[in-house]
């Protein structure tokens, strides 16, 4: 690798992907803030031709998940801090500039965001915004609250690397942001999570390209939780997210029975009470969001079946 860096912006192209516009004027504006303490790496599962930029730019050569390719970079590079975004993200450049502005002068470990999905269209990418808006709103931030989140947006964090090199658990899974998130708990680093949107991601717009995300994310959870499954102490942290990202379906499933059980009225304003709750303020999402109660936990039982099925699995 070349020269070490103050931040290094990481992203990861797999085949047939290119190299964004967006992820471009992400790159061109930290250039210009930070000069000569930047560079940007591409994680490229083959080798890849980039056009001269005015910024310096390398590609890391590296196959394997998104996690395999991270780590394998902090081993050869030492830069101070990896900015790590995924090649669908449009930024919120202004934001991003705060948010790591304040990551390096005050020393923070990791620092996070939100992620909301970028205009989605037809039923499944907006349910997909709804899921988003429930997680990165309400799941994830009560987690960390309760000192029980060990997950950090995949799509876009920050992480300083001499607080995570040769710290991470040492495996090959789908769920980075499970790996990292769990590292950051166990170990208490210093986080600065912001309520800011750092940036959007293209929403999955398709039934089966829903249904094969579940059962990439069950493998990987599956992954994370056969490593640590004899660490009592970290076997619960693990199992409270599954349940809390992946359950919560059955619990709203069984209020809305017994409220039926009791009166209609009580049933439906519960139903409408639960979907403006998941959107806030935007009630423009309000009719995806009571769809996303009836339809969406389809794929959170394909999500368990996936899960059960890589569990039982032999070796």
């Amino acid at each position: 690798m070349g020269k070490n860096k103050k931040l290094c912006l990481v992203t990861y192209i797999r085949k047939n992907e290119i190299f964004t516009k967006e992820l471009d004027e992400i790159a061109i504006f930290f250039d210009s803030y930070m000069g000569k303490n930047f560079k940007m790496v591409i994680c490229s599962e083959d080798d890849y031709y980039i056009e001269n930029k005015d910024y310096e730019i390398e590609i890391f050569k590296c196959s394997g998940t998104k996690y395999k390719r991270l780590t394998s970079l902090m081993e050869m590079d030492r830069s101070q801090y990896y900015f790590s975004i995924d090649n669908d993200i449009s930024g919120n450049i202004n934001k991003m500039k705060d948010f790591i502005s304040n990551i390096i002068n005050y020393n923070y470990e990791i620092g996070w965001g939100k992620i909301y999905a970028n205009n989605a269209k037809g039923v499944i990418s907006n349910m997909v915004a709804i899921d988003k808006l429930l997680s990165h709103n309400l799941i994830r931030p009560f987690l960390w609250k309760i000192e029980m989140g060990i997950s950090v947006p995949g799509q876009i964090f920050c992480i300083k690397s001499d607080s995570f090199r040769g710290k991470l658990p040492k495996l090959d899974t789908f769920l980075d942001d499970l790996a990292i998130g769990l590292c950051t708990n166990v170990n208490k680093k210093r986080k600065y999570i912001v309520s800011d949107i750092l940036g959007y991601e293209i929403a999955n717009d398709t039934f089966i390209g829903l249904w094969k995300q579940r059962e990439r994310w069950a493998i990987g959870y599956a992954t994370i939780l056969k490593a640590i499954f004899k660490q009592k102490e970290y076997r619960w942290k693990v199992l409270i997210h599954g349940i809390s990202y992946h359950f919560l379906w059955l619990i709203n499933w069984i209020l809305l029975f017994l409220f039926a059980k009791i009166n209609l009225f009580f049933m439906f304003s519960y139903f409408i009470l639960i979907g403006i709750l998941i959107i806030k303020k935007d009630i423009k999402f309000l009719g995806y969001s009571l769809l996303y109660q009836l339809i969406f936990p389809i794929f959170h039982i394909k999500w368990g079946l996936s899960l059960l099925k890589e569990l039982l699995r032999k070796g």
